[in-house]
C-alpha cells in the first residue's frame, strides 16, 4: 500500500461551525459537505459521512435527479446563487422530504 495513505474518507472528523451541527442534517464546511454522524456544539469534533443517499429536507418542487446544493443549511436547486453542490435527488420531494446523494 502507499505510504501517504491517510484513510478511506468516508468518515471525517471535522470541526463543528458556528451554530453547531446536528446529526443526519446535511452541514457545509467551507465547500465539504457532510452529513454528521452525531450532534455537536460549535467547536466540537464530530465525524461527517462524506458519501450515501439520505432522507433530508429539500426546498419544494425538486424533482428526482434534481442537481441540489447546500444554502445556509438548505437543501435548494444547485442553480441557486451561492449554493454550494452536494448531489443528485433520488426520489421526488414529497412533503418536504427527498432522498438525496451525496456527493462531494
Amino acid at each position: 500500500m502507499a505510504k501517504n495513505f491517510v484513510q478511506d474518507g468516508d468518515v471525517l472528523t471535522l470541526i463543528a461551525p458556528a451554530g453547531g451541527v446536528v446529526s443526519g442534517v446535511p452541514v457545509a464546511i467551507g465547500t465539504l459537505v457532510v452529513v454528521p454522524i452525531i450532534d455537536a456544539a460549535e467547536g466540537q469534533p464530530f465525524g461527517g459521512k462524506t458519501n450515501g443517499v439520505w432522507n433530508v429536507e429539500v426546498a419544494a418542487g425538486l424533482g428526482a435527479g434534481a442537481a441540489v446544493g447546500i444554502l445556509a443549511g438548505d437543501i435548494v436547486a444547485v442553480a441557486t446563487a451561492s449554493s454550494i453542490p452536494c448531489g443528485k435527488l433520488v426520489t421526488a420531494e414529497a412533503g418536504g422530504f427527498a432522498d438525496m446523494m451525496l456527493i462531494n
